[in-house]
């Protein structure tokens, strides 16, 4: 015993055990990545097994995989997924993640499969991807907004809302984020009368002024007189299109009295006398019309995402292509009358 610890008192003894306790801890942390990569990368493949893939993806089969052709193959899948081919997008996506062993390159795979899945509408399993990205990298701020927009396309609202939070963390400006979700869970809550969700909804706007569209066309829907008692309120150039298309039994011509910019629309419209021009280019050039007598002219709509720049034919509250909230622009131009034009779809 006596032998041992004046070993013990050897400088070399203890520089020897030192070097051999960093080695096992360099041993056993080395195996332990090893085994943590290993699962991982079992649980991506027992992922990955829940989605079928056909069609692109057995021409890929003959095809060997290498690093090499990562990107050539992604910018292929964009370029199917932006021309709407959603399903050869995904095949190609899922096709490089049981093909790729770098995480990073991994999850931005999956981002953009689970992307994919979105504009294709299949909501659930974008959810289950978005979900299963955010176990490793909470952090993501696209991932994160991306997973609120497939929670509001299922109409969990309340769930939507509890992304919130993080995005707040992260810095994101969540105050729209927060009004328009909060304007949802009104809109879709069957306990409130009709009476309440109006009293409701005139209440959070006033608070907020964002998202007219949304309130406006509620209001005409369901209390026509309380939405023209707030005119006021509303940005008519940008809601041309629905004053435009409101069948003639839902105006109220004392209220477009006394709005020259309402007046300019209808006398366009033909439902009253067309007054002097507003400074309107469009709807004062349908006024002349009609007082020329030349009766088959009208306006057409088309929406604009004022973010990525695409135009659509139907409004949107959230662009179908990059997802902005609250971005709708809407542009007008005369076109010739068609026959029988139906109203207003709200209607």
């Amino acid at each position: 015993m006596d032998a041992f610890l004046i070993d013990y008192k050897d400088p070399l003894f203890a520089v020897l055990l030192i070097a051999g306790m960093v080695f096992v801890i360099a041993f056993v942390s080395y195996w332990w990545g090893v085994y943590v990569k290993s699962r991982k990368s079992r649980r991506l493949q027992r992922f990955l097994k829940r989605f079928e893939m056909h069609g692109v993806e057995k021409s890929l089969e003959s095809m060997p995989y290498t690093p090499e052709i990562t990107q050539p193959l992604v910018l292929l899948a964009k370029a199917y997924e932006k021309s709407g081919e959603y399903n050869s997008a995904i095949e190609i996506g899922l096709y490089l993640l049981q093909h790729c062993q770098d995480d990073t390159t991994t999850y931005e795979l999956m981002e953009m499969v689970g992307s994919t899945y979105l504009h294709a509408g299949f909501l659930e399993r974008a959810k289950t991807i978005f979900l299963q990205i955010l176990k490793s990298n909470p952090r993501n701020k696209k991932v994160l907004n991306d997973l609120m927009v497939v929670y509001e396309r299922l109409q969990d609202y309340a769930k939507a809302k509890e992304v919130i939070e993080p995005l707040e963390a992260l810095g994101a400006d969540v105050e729209d984020l927060r009004f328009y979700l909060d304007l949802k869970i009104v809109l879709v809550d069957r306990s409130l009368s009709d009476e309440k969700r109006v009293e409701k909804i005139v209440e959070l706007y006033l608070d907020n002024k964002r998202f007219e569209r949304i309130v406006f066309e509620y209001l005409l829907k369901h209390d026509p007189k309380r939405a023209w008692e707030m005119i006021d309120e509303v940005n008519i150039e940008q809601m041309i299109d629905i004053f435009w298309f409101l069948p003639t039994s839902f105006l109220d011509y004392d209220v477009i009295k006394q709005s020259p910019r309402l007046q300019a629309i209808y006398g366009a419209r033909g439902d009253i006398e067309p007054p002097e021009p507003v400074g309107w280019f469009l709807v004062d050039m349908l006024c002349h019309l009609k007082k020329s007598g030349f009766d088959a002219a009208t306006l057409q709509f088309a929406y604009l995402c004022s973010h990525c720049k695409q135009q659509f034919p139907v409004p949107f509250e959230r662009c179908p292509r990059c997802m902005a909230l609250g971005s709708l622009v809407v542009e007008c131009e005369i076109t010739k009358r068609v026959e029988n034009e139906k109203s207003y779809n709200l209607f």
